[in-house]
């Protein structure tokens, strides 16, 4: 199980996993975020290291998204001066 498991899960489906759990006390008395480090810490999951490569592939994906952008404006702004001086030439 991943950490975006655990992040999926409703509040009663994280409680059910919970009572499998016999290390996990107070389950019913916990909130999402205390079900999830506390699920985590028993299937070995390291939550700052997953937040922190969640946020690197983001990053990467957002910069490549970012360059398609940056190369569909460049080709659209030069479609668009070959449409004006073709237009001129008429």
């Amino acid at each position: 199980m991943e950490l975006r498991d655990l992040q999926k899960m409703t509040v009663v489906k994280l409680r059910e996993e919970g009572l499998k759990h016999s290390s996990i006390a107070g389950v019913y008395a916990m909130n999402k975020a205390q079900l999830i480090e506390a699920l985590a810490a028993i299937y070995g999951i390291d939550i700052a290291a997953a937040t922190r490569a969640a946020r690197e592939q983001f990053a990467a994906e957002s910069a490549t998204a970012k360059q398609g952008l940056v190369e569909t404006s460049a080709q659209l702004a030069e479609q668009i001066a070959t449409a004006v001086l073709e237009k001129k030439r008429v």
